[in-house]
């Protein structure tokens, strides 16, 4: 059976928006309408609705993974297609549970831009993860603001929040974010919002921890994040890692509040180091660890829901932030793209995503969630490089001599 029969409506349209055209031709718009989307599609899973259709599943399914491998070849411009970096409009550093939906509706807009303002926008789309170990470095030899692109879109805590960075560029006013909106309940509760004006946290990639049910057996499942620390989950906790990086993500603000002790408590109890990709794979498997710490989109991932309990911790998930910056000099010239990125489109689209977003009046699952930030004073006064250095110091021989 394809595995495409056992996803719901919903899931399968917020994942590839591009079928939809497929439903309306053969007579099922109602299920891919909006009222559709909110009744049924979260319940109601593909192969059940061509079946009471009487649609025959192989055609259909052949015709959606036709559409999207069409989509695939239509996916935003990389770095690799930019001759020069300062050639650059926009460049966007995206979690990987953002890269695709958010390269597709960044490219729908500037199509239209370009139609409606001629404003003709250079732009790329990367995973972020891909660029730790090449742009990120990359960013450190760069000396002249004109370097840069005019439009930096990044996640997690990167090189655009190192001191290094934010004197040479930020400090003095060449880079400011740029948005101002309402917050939600979460966001203000977190202090999310950068009062300073320099970033603008537009969305968060909230990490949450889920539980395999079958091999945490009758221990108590954690309900904060100080429970991970508990000796009783001894190697059995995966983290986004390998062997030479553990996410900072996450360690940081263990760090923050716990210092070495609660790295060096976390370290006995880590199994292994995956992508999350890679532990929906372990999870659905029935192999691997009992606890994992992934973006809560990834974890909507697991086919076998019954065997997992996601668990959003009751200090909040640990946002991981998804941040813009603009060139101070660019913001009158580029504001049509700065309004929308900004903006309650995109925000809605983030939404859908399970991103949460800083925008009161933008409705979805999480926005009321609690998120653990780890504060912009904090990142000010603490350069994040030596952070994570001392992080990494301590941290992964400890995990090495264990699991190594």
């Amino acid at each position: 059976m394809d595995d495409l029969l056992d996803l719901t409506i919903a899931s399968l349209l917020q994942r590839h928006p591009e079928v939809r055209p497929i439903f309306v031709a053969h007579g099922m718009e109602t299920l891919v309408s909006d009222e559709g989307l909110r009744a049924l599609a979260p319940f109601l899973t593909l192969g059940t609705a061509l079946r009471s259709r009487l649609q025959a599943p192989a055609p259909f399914v052949r015709l959606l993974r036709e559409a999207m491998v069409t989509e695939e070849l239509l996916e935003a411009p990389g770095l690799k297609d930019i001759r020069k970096a300062g050639e650059l409009t926009l460049l966007a550093l995206m979690p990987c549970g953002l890269k695709v939906p958010f390269g597709r509706v960044l490219g729908t807009f500037l199509e239209e831009l370009k139609k409606e303002r001629g404003l003709d926008i250079t732009y790329a789309v990367e995973g972020n993860l891909n660029q730790e170990l090449s742009y990120y470095p990359f960013v450190d030899t760069i000396e002249t603001v004109e370097e840069l692109p005019d439009i930096i879109v990044s996640a997690d805590f990167n090189v655009f929040y190192t001191h290094r960075f934010m004197k040479r560029f930020v400090e003095p006013g060449h880079l400011v974010g740029y948005g101002k909106v309402a917050p939600s309940r979460a966001f203000a509760e977190a202090s999310l919002e950068d009062e300073k004006g320099e970033y603008f946290l537009f969305g968060v990639n909230p990490l949450v921890i889920v539980a395999d049910l079958e091999k945490s057996g009758d221990r108590p499942l954690p309900t904060c994040w100080a429970d991970v620390l508990d000796p009783m989950w001894s190697r059995d906790i995966t983290l986004r890692g390998n062997a030479d990086f553990f996410c900072h993500a996450v360690l940081l603000p263990l760090f923050k509040e716990g210092g070495a002790d609660a790295l060096l408590k976390l370290a006995p109890n880590v199994k292994q180091g995956l992508h999350p990709a890679q532990m929906v794979k372990l999870i659905d498997s029935g192999q691997g660890s009992a606890l994992y710490v992934m973006p809560e989109f990834f974890a909507h991932r697991v086919k076998n829901r019954d065997r997992i309990k996601i668990i959003w911790p009751t200090d909040g998930a640990l946002a991981s932030p998804v941040t813009l910056q603009v060139k101070r000099d660019k913001v009158e010239e580029l504001k049509p793209l700065l309004d929308w990125l900004a903006g309650p489109e995109l925000a809605r689209a983030l939404v859908g995503a399970r991103f949460p977003v800083p925008h009161a009046d933008v409705e979805g699952e999480l926005q009321d969630a609690p998120l653990k930030w780890v504060g912009w004073d904090w990142l000010r006064q603490n350069d994040l490089r030596e952070v994570n250095g001392r992080i990494d110091g301590i941290f992964l021989p400890a995990v090495k001599d264990i699991v190594g």
